[in-house]
């Protein structure tokens, strides 16, 4: 089983590479500059992990990863990043930010190790922002999936209320409202509700 870390060769890369290697002693972590890209085909890659904040075109690799099934996460340091958008577009594995800690890198590589999705919530204005331009589109709920309650509070998070403003807005307890909320996330599969929120969106439930 093998990680790889696309980025240019660096103090911080080989720092990286020790981290993620002591918390998933049987991953086998590897690091390749995004010249030598064709390095990829020698391994069996379980997560690829990109930094996209180099002057090398990745695009086409990721496209190709994509269309492989590959799980990729695309990293990067500048929130206004001109590719953040298309890459959002095309549903991959994950979402890292530079600013992220120790403790929540190894939580987001786990949730992906485990088939999970991750998308950093300082990414996740942005990646919402794209959606404005989509709200005349029908949405799409399925049938089955969260109660009536439970699609009230979805429809709620999905313009940015509290637990608060929820509880207000329903006339139901703030403790009601993260009950809700655990059952979302739990249904969902999903970390958080910022995650929750872009799930709803990429599967076209609901539209801002």
């Amino acid at each position: 089983m093998r990680i790889a870390i696309m980025k240019e060769a660096s103090i911080f890369r080989e720092g990286l590479v020790g981290v993620i290697q002591d918390a998933f002693p049987n991953y086998n972590v590897i690091a390749i500059s995004p010249k030598k890209q064709e390095e990829l085909e020698n391994y069996l890659i379980d997560l690829l992990i990109i930094d996209i904040d180099t002057r090398v075109d990745l695009m086409p690799l990721i496209h190709d990863y994509t269309k492989r099934n590959k799980r990729v996460v695309v990293w990067t340091e500048y929130m206004d990043h001109k590719s953040l958008v298309e890459l959002f577009k095309l549903q991959l594995t994950g979402y890292f930010y530079n600013g992220m800690e120790k403790e929540e890198l190894i939580h987001a590589i786990k949730k992906l190790l485990k088939g999970q999705e991750y998308i950093h919530e300082e990414l996740a204005p942005i990646l919402l922002g794209d959606y404005r331009a989509l709200n005349k589109r029908e949405q799409h709920r399925p049938v089955g999936v969260f109660t009536n309650r439970e699609w009230d509070v979805m429809s709620l998070l999905i313009q940015g209320y509290s637990n608060e403003r929820i509880g207000n807005h329903l006339y139901i307890t703030e403790k009601t409202v993260k009950n809700h909320i655990s059952s979302i996330l739990r249904k969902l599969n999903v970390p958080d509700r910022t995650n929750a929120v872009l799930a709803a969106l990429k599967n076209e439930w609901f539209y801002v």
